[in-house]
């Protein structure tokens, strides 16, 4: 695609003239409309940040009259809005390092704005910017190359993101909503705090008890006094336990409740994704991603509250060393921050190591992944060779990039061991010459002390130093998660929208629809009304829209333009999870859960009685081969149903449907895979549970379709007629032609009997 062909609508192709002499492009949007341009990207930005507002209500909040506003305004409006808003000036450096700020608000040099949603600078990749131009149609993200984008930008970015209070459950994933999750349980972590700070406290017994055997016990010979500090030792042991294993308890049931909390939001997230995230992303890169959940938990609840925990000693400590010996505290502190300071410098170093690693891992368990559940496929193509070839070259590739890591750690460990160890032998060193250049035993005996003191206070120092590669582990960990829970919620996900019992009628007005990244519409203009209780087949070539026609039925997406109605009522305004249970869907290929047929079939109303199991199985025709089975309705289905015949699969696919009674019933390529016997069945069974039901049947096979009250034929997204099977036949071109592409061999032979002409074999 030529970078002309890109631009969106506003950027419209310039004339040759108009780029000599540097003047804005043709087709940009003037007066009103150019100015109004950045209130529209504004609704836009909020949109993606799951604020809704309009244009309308942005100009009625803040009591504008004229829809022409300059970007001060505009970050006030976001304010309200409940945004946070920044306006900056950047060059291209600048604009590179602005992803997670992403979505932002660019000004062009006529005035007009646009939304940039991504910068590209990879070196594999062409320099520019994809833009979304709020005129355009939805999902039209176009790429602009830099040249042309530099010679119509500002160099104004208008930085927005949502502004979330701390507890705020609506928050996008981050660490700040992990430790959001911790406080909720603040009374267990206050425990845990308090256990914490008692053990840092008794951890002074034992260097006390040193001090004081050297000071005053071994110097008097104080047998008493060794007496009473050895008793006194031991009350301190037994606390020390009883205080050890409260905290171990109470870390390990706070961990185990965040743990909960943290699936629930996890399982949360990926039940209210839209469908078309899962169509558009391999599951196994999906498995992968979720994983790196727990390595973040892990992180936060393991090192870093760990570490907080360990590191309560120096509040105790760090006083009592400079009580000591002020000049040892410093040196043990120089040589923790010469180890920080080493870390830092090899952070970049070991952050690229590190995504390298999860990139490689990634691709190697989406590729393990989609072997086992294309296993058949390999096993019917003998591919196992090939799928061996390609692991190999991914388990290498991923080995590489684990040892690459491995030597960076390495260099990493080996630059803090040594300095770990001066950190101690040298403090022990200095104290013994600071020793033997005093010959006061009391004061001898202080430098031991401190020397204990100092190993107390190393280890939470060296924890802390190793928190900076080991946050950086996490914070990779981090932005994979991110890609999937913070992905936009399917719209209408919630407890509001109408809830009305419904009857059936169904209505398409002038409906057009675009998959997102496509340029021509899947549905373009589509009007028909469907009556209650009737019966429409669908049919067309492949890619005429007749899938997405029930996907838009079923709410699978919501941004399209027309209406689509349900007894007068428009999808948008129902409740998704009401509209769902009232539509009965049947496809291609259903998937059965892995349990018995009774919990298949009572999926979706987990309260039915066996009396509407039995119901539902006979209205599906599912009854008869289910008595034959040995445990009959508690026979257990294996994932991919491997014990179930297809023709099994679905009519027990109709029964679970019908479990909920549906007043309409979508039929998508239900009979396509099946034998003809177990077609018959099928379609014998649709007919008898269609009565009083309005009823969607697809398919390729126009035979099934011909007892229909009407069949809709549809062309590249289009109406092209609806009437009854025997009509079309006249009048419709292209549904004759499908019809005696699968059925002509047929009149044929019926042509010739009626000739008195047989068919005969030599």
């Amino acid at each position: 695609m030529s970078s002309t062909e890109s631009l969106p609508a506003t950027v419209a192709a310039r004339s040759k003239g108009a780029r000599d002499q540097g003047s804005q492009p043709e087709g940009f949007p003037h007066g009103d409309e150019k100015h109004k341009s950045a209130l529209e990207c504004l609704c836009m930005v909020a949109a993606q940040h799951a604020i809704t507002v309009t244009v309308e209500e942005v100009m009625r909040d803040n009591a504008l009259t004229d829809p022409a506003v300059d970007y001060e305004a505009l970050v006030h409006c976001a304010r309200k809005a409940g945004l946070k808003a920044k306006l900056v000036h950047l060059d291209w450096s600048g604009l590179t390092q602005i992803g997670k700020a992403l979505p932002a608000i660019i000004r062009l040099k006529t005035g007009a704005s646009l939304v940039l949603t991504r910068v590209s600078f990879d070196e594999n990749a062409p320099l520019g910017v994809v833009l979304e131009d709020p005129n355009a149609a939805e999902g039209a993200d176009l790429f602009v190359d830099w040249l042309r984008f530099q010679e119509i930008w500002t160099g104004e970015v208008l930085l927005v993101r949502r502004n979330y209070d701390f507890k705020d459950e609506e928050q996008p994933f981050s660490l700040k909503f992990i430790f959001a999750l911790v406080l909720r349980e603040r009374r267990l972590a206050r425990d845990v705090a308090i256990c914490a700070l008692m053990l840092s406290f008794i951890a002074l017994a034992p260097i006390i008890y040193f001090s004081l055997i050297g000071q005053k016990v071994i110097t008097y010979r104080a047998m008493n006094t060794f007496t009473v500090l050895s008793i006194g030792m031991l009350v301190v042991i037994v606390f020390e336990t009883i205080f050890g294993y409260l905290r171990s308890y109470l870390l390990e049931f706070l961990t185990s409740r965040v743990d909960v909390r943290l699936s629930e939001y996890m399982f949360d997230r990926l039940l209210t994704l839209p469908i078309d995230y899962y169509e558009r992303h391999e599951i196994g890169r999906i498995m992968h991603d979720v994983q790196e959940l727990w390595k973040i938990r892990n992180f936060l609840t393991g090192q870093v509250f760990g570490t907080v925990l360990d590191s309560m000693v120096l509040v105790f400590f760090l006083p009592v060393m400079v009580y000591f010996n002020p000049t040892l505290t410093v040196v043990v502190l120089a040589f923790c921050g010469m180890i920080v300071l080493w870390l830092l410098a090899m952070l970049p170093t070991l952050r690229d190591a590190t995504g390298k690693v999860v990139e490689a891992q990634t691709a190697r368990g989406s590729f393990l992944y989609q072997t086992v559940a294309g296993m058949r496929t390999v096993k019917s193509l003998a591919l196992e060779g090939r799928q061996r070839r390609e692991w190999d070259v991914l388990v290498a590739r991923a080995a590489k990039a684990i040892n690459h890591q491995a030597k960076i750690a390495a260099i990493v460990q080996t630059g803090v061991r040594p300095l770990e160890r001066l950190a101690v032998t040298g403090s022990y060193g200095f104290g013994v010459y600071l020793a033997l250049s005093d010959k006061d035993p009391v004061h001898i005996s202080s430098l031991f002390a401190f020397l204990m003191l100092s190993q107390r206070v190393a280890g939470p120092l060296m924890q802390m130093a190793q928190l900076i590669t080991q946050g950086d582990e996490a914070r990779a960990a981090l932005e994979i998660v991110k890609r999937i829970l913070n992905q936009p919620r399917e719209e209408g996900i919630g407890d509001g929208g109408v809830r009305k019992p419904l009857s059936g009628h169904v209505e398409f007005s002038k409906v057009r629809f675009t998959y997102k990244g496509a340029l021509v519409p899947a549905i373009d203009g589509l009007s028909f009304e469907i009556p209650v209780g009737a019966t429409l087949g669908v049919v067309g070539r492949s890619g005429s829209g007749k899938t997405t026609v029930t996907r838009l039925l079923q709410r699978l997406h919501a941004e399209y333009e027309g209406l689509i109605k349900i007894d007068g009522v428009d999808v948008r305004e129902y409740n998704v999870a009401h509209l769902r249970r009232n539509l009965g869907v049947v496809l291609q290929e259903n998937f059965l859960f892995r349990g018995t047929i009774r919990e298949n079939i009572i999926a979706a109303k987990p309260d039915a009685s066996f009396d509407e199991v039995v119901r539902a199985a006979r209205l599906a025709g599912a009854e008869e081969f289910i008595d034959r089975l040995p445990r009959g309705y508690d026979t257990y289905i294996y994932e991919g149903s491997p014990n179930l015949s297809g023709g099994q699969r679905q009519r027990l696919a109709i029964a679970r449907c019908m479990i909920l009674d549906p007043k309409i019933l979508i039929f998508d390529e239900a009979t396509s895979a099946l034998d003809p016997d177990s077609e018959s069945i099928v379609n014998e069974n649709i007919r008898k549970i269609a009565k009083g039901r309005t009823v969607i049947s697809i398919s390729h096979r126009l035979s099934s379709l011909v007892n229909s009250d009407a069949i809709l034929v549809l062309e590249r997204g289009k109406f092209l007629d609806m009437a009854p099977h025997q009509t079309l036949l006249e009048r419709c071109e292209i549904y004759r032609n499908l019809w005696l592409q699968q059925n002509g061999h047929i009149e044929a032979a019926a042509s010739n009997r009626a000739a008195g002409r047989g068919t005969s074999l030599v």
